[in-house]
């Protein structure tokens, strides 16, 4: 039995019971009003997270936002004035060199914050640029996961297919266990329907359908299989 997308609107007072293929169908038709929505689910998920947090101590995340944005501040400054006026010292043969000092570096969940800021402004190629850049600088940051995955999701929106698989690839390579997973796989595994991988394709959302076969992403993954048959 076939199920409307009317039907399976909801009333607050009296919720009812939405099957795997109802969410999956809904979901997808989401997915392809615009390019753009295809970053939309983790988007909200960040937005939400950074939302609960503040509604639980507003007051301490502002004071703390304030102390971030000084040292911020004070990290730039420092930083003009060592560029401006480096120390000259001198070298074994005596001759004068200068030294430049390292640049202080910003905490990486900052440089993330800020990389991540470009997305939500829609700052697409420059996001890429920003977040190669957090990946380069803090290498032993989880959140480079994070970043890899986001690379991957503007690349789709970008329609720039072949370096879209390579970060999804790269991130599964690197860490299989991402918190991720499933959204990784469907977008991995449509990536590979839509650029001819077929078989790649196939056994990808076969697998997801297989490790969790009442998610939605199982649901979408069927329904991508259902339409190369």
């Amino acid at each position: 039995m076939s199920v409307s997308l009317s039907a399976t609107v909801l009333s607050a007072a009296d919720p009812l019971p939405v099957t795997d293929d109802a969410r999956g169908e809904l979901l997808l038709q989401i997915e392809q009003l615009r390019q753009e929505t295809q970053a939309l689910r983790g988007l909200m998920e960040e937005l939400s997270n950074q939302l609960r947090t503040m509604q639980d101590d507003e007051k301490s995340r502002y004071l703390d936002l304030d102390r971030r944005l000084g040292e911020l501040i004070r990290i730039q400054r420092e930083a003009v004035q060592s560029a401006a006026a480096p120390a000259p010292i001198a070298s074994a043969d005596g001759t004068e060199v200068i030294s430049r000092p390292e640049p202080t570096r910003v905490p990486a969940q900052e440089a993330y914050n800020l990389a991540f800021q470009m997305i939500r402004e829609r700052q697409f190629e420059e996001s890429l640029a920003e977040m190669a850049e957090f990946i380069s600088r803090y290498p032993d940051s989880e959140l480079i996961h994070d970043a890899r995955f986001w690379r991957g999701q503007v690349y789709d929106v970008l329609a720039d297919d072949a370096n879209a698989i390579k970060e999804y690839e790269g991130l599964l390579a690197v860490k299989p266990d991402y918190r991720r997973l499933p959204q990784v796989q469907i977008k991995l595994g449509k990536l590979y329907l839509k650029t001819g991988q077929t078989a790649a394709g196939q056994q990808l959302l076969n697998a997801l359908i297989s490790a969790d076969p009442d998610s939605v992403e199982a649901g979408l993954a069927r329904r991508e299989l259902e339409a190369i048959r």
